[in-house]
């Protein structure tokens, strides 16, 4: 990649609503690519050469599929908001994994007949079932992540995945190998129940006597008041209002970031968390400390708000299905993220320039500095913050 196109995709890049340590992963798979064909330049490839350096990357059994949709997704990162070319606008990247090996006839893992086998048409399914049941993006990722992982495994071993002795033997794994704790053992039979129940349609019933982590479960970190004290004093601006929520109203960060002008009421000084964890609703408390702090807040995310529609930005990010719902919805003031990014996000597929709110990945590297100059020797997170106030309510 020349300086020119370079300097043109990280600025690029800068008015987007792209993670830093993103950026990098962006240029690196730019780099792969370039590299896949050397004797043609970016500019002059063509969609072929996309779905043949994909089709490259699904026949290594290491290329995982959310590694591979990010390589996606930096390609058409290229190709539609620097090259401008319209094709990539509508380019879908296909990952297809070479088939499975098929097991002997008769054999204790023949898996039953009429089940699909395919892992790549498998894990299409089985986010498309996770979208429908409006799990939330986390939730997802995080059981992708798991089928993922999972047909990796028996793709290394040469074994059949679709039988309930499969999951078995990569729950089993997990402990021997991979050391992980019990928390993470049930996750991933969680999201393979799913996998197999909804999906593969083979429901795995009782797996039977496994080996089962035995990490124990850990107290989670809390503050004293004074502590609190001493990192509260560390923050200002946004993160400091961000976090006298997360201490004083108990919320999670993703619910705190999530907030928009509309939930919180000054009148009844509570704060309405819309699709919590467990898509829940539930009303907490407006903590009095932070009242003057936030109603001047929302008078600067109104003075933003008017100058993103002056410029005709399309407003704040939305659910899709609200939007066909409320179609206006995202350009009025109620709507508005409470924590607005200071980044733009520029929606591939419309081009329309869009609001997000702040990313979690800010505040997360805020707290930890703001514990390190507070002089605090623990392991503090946002969510000690919410754990403390649970704690402090006692």
């Amino acid at each position: 990649m020349n300086d020119q196109l370079k300097h043109a995709y990280f600025r690029a890049l800068s008015l987007s609503d792209v993670p830093e340590s993103s950026k990098k992963w962006h240029l690196v798979w730019l780099n792969r690519f370039k590299r896949f064909d050397p004797s043609c330049p970016l500019q002059k490839r063509s969609r072929e050469h996309l779905d043949k350096f994909i089709a490259s990357l699904c026949r290594n059994p290491r290329n995982e599929d959310y590694k591979i949709e990010k390589a996606a997704e930096a390609l058409r990162f290229l190709y539609t908001r620097v090259l401008g070319e319209e094709w990539a606008r509508e380019w879908i990247p296909a990952i297809v994994r070479p088939p499975l090996p098929s097991p002997q006839p008769g054999t204790e893992s023949a898996a039953p007949k009429g089940l699909c086998r395919d892992p790549s048409l498998l894990m299409s399914r089985f986010r498309t079932s996770l979208q429908s049941r409006q799990y939330s993006v986390l939730t997802e990722r995080a059981y992708i992540g798991w089928g993922n992982r999972y047909f990796d495994f028996h793709l290394r071993q040469g074994s059949d995945p679709i039988r309930a002795a499969g999951v078995r033997e990569f729950l089993e794994n997990l402990v021997l190998g991979d050391k992980v704790s019990v928390s993470t053992q049930k996750q991933a039979l969680n999201a393979l129940d799913f996998l197999f129940g909804e999906v593969v349609g083979l429901p795995l019933g009782d797996l039977g006597d496994f080996k089962r982590s035995r990490r124990p479960r850990r107290l989670p970190m809390v503050l004293s008041r004074r502590e609190v004290e001493l990192v509260l004093r560390e923050f200002s601006g946004m993160p400091a209002m961000v976090t006298g929520l997360l201490y004083g109203s108990g919320l999670r960060l993703m619910e705190a970031l999530r907030l928009r002008v509309k939930d919180i009421d000054f009148e009844l000084s509570q704060i309405v968390v819309f699709d919590g964890k467990g898509k829940k609703d539930r009303i907490t408390v407006l903590p009095e400390r932070y009242r003057g702090l936030l109603e001047n807040h929302l008078g600067r995310v109104k003075g933003l708000h008017g100058r993103d529609l002056g410029r005709g930005y399309a407003g704040a990010t939305f659910w899709p299905a609200l939007a066909c719902k409320l179609p206006n919805a995202p350009l009025e003031l109620p709507w508005q993220y409470v924590f607005p990014s200071q980044i733009l996000t520029v929606d591939p597929h419309s081009g329309r320039t869009f609001r997000h709110h702040l990313h979690e990945s800010v505040m997360q590297r805020t707290v930890k500095r703001a514990t390190a100059r507070a002089g605090i020797d623990k392991r503090v997170t946002c969510h000690t913050l919410r754990h403390t106030f649970a704690t402090h309510l006692l």
